[in-house]
């Protein structure tokens, strides 16, 4: 299996283009086709007394027009990108409002077989990049590949997958294996309060199995949780083998409580140095 139908964003900011680039050298060695889409949403402040459903007329047509010229300036920028290379591609212009984000990438995600996006975080992204990751990962209808604006140029050789015996887990594990089958080394890494009672969710054996019948060269590793956030363990592995690409579960609490408490997932997104590969 190969990912054959590859969506991704183009909002022409700088941090953007690994993401984008990945996206067509996905395309390329798959022989696939390749979806970007070009948003531009409404900055109105509902504080101006406007809520997003019900903009004033003579206020929208105004924000219409220049979200128009931003998204032909961006479909002109997206298609220049991706006819450098030889592949099949389409790009769509979108003009919207943020609350209609889940719904966009819902449909979109829908009949593709990979999201690939920038890093939500950092010093270009704002809280709209957040949303845009969170609608596409929680769309669950494909997974999802978060680039960092540093992108290395290889992604894929060493992986760890964060294991933790999850049903989210789990599903990354299975939806990556077009990557995981093409690794030097897979690494599962499991983070345990205590190394010698491991709960059953977390028993490796059935994952190890599972990746040696894909002919797959796996290790695991169990890491003893200390005082160290999970997100930190994991990343620390990553660095520990030379990682380029970090396997898991998305979301496992709700994204809400993820936001409000800090989680693995909201955690690892931050502080994102190598792609991350996730499902829900």
């Amino acid at each position: 299996m190969a990912f054959k139908s590859i969506l991704t964003l183009w909002d022409g900011k700088e941090s953007s283009r690994p993401a984008i680039e990945r996206a067509i050298r996905f395309t390329k060695e798959s022989g696939g086709h390749l979806h970007v889409i070009c948003p531009a949403f409404s900055t109105i402040k509902a504080a101006l007394g406007f809520p997003y459903s019900e903009i004033p007329m003579a206020v929208s047509e105004n924000e219409r027009e220049k979200l128009t010229e931003k998204v032909i300036q961006l479909k002109a920028e997206a298609e220049k990108i991706v006819n450098e290379e030889d592949i099949y591609s389409s790009v769509e212009a979108a003009v919207l409002n943020r609350d209609e984000l889940p719904d966009l990438m819902d449909h979109a995600a829908r009949f593709s077989d990979l999201v690939i996006l920038p890093q939500p975080y950092g010093a270009e992204r704002t809280e709209t990049d957040e949303k845009i990751t969170e609608s596409a990962l929680m769309a669950n209808h494909c997974p999802l590949l978060i680039v960092p604006a540093d992108e290395i140029a290889t992604t894929g050789s060493n992986v760890v997958i964060a294991w933790d015996g999850g049903r989210q887990a789990l599903r990354a594990a299975k939806m990556a294996m077009p990557l995981l089958e093409r690794a030097d080394k897979v690494d599962v890494v499991i983070v345990a309060k205590d190394p010698d009672k491991i709960l059953p969710e977390q028993v490796s054996s059935d994952i190890a199995t599972f990746l040696a019948r894909h002919q797959i060269n796996v290790e695991i590793k169990v890491v003893p949780k200390s005082g160290e956030a999970i997100s930190d363990l994991i990343r620390g592995q990553a660095r520990e083998i030379g990682a380029n690409l970090i396997v898991m579960g998305g979301y496992g609490h709700s994204p809400v409580r993820e936001f409000l408490f800090g989680g693995p997932t909201r955690k690892m997104l931050e502080d994102c140095r190598v792609p991350i590969f996730m499902a829900h």
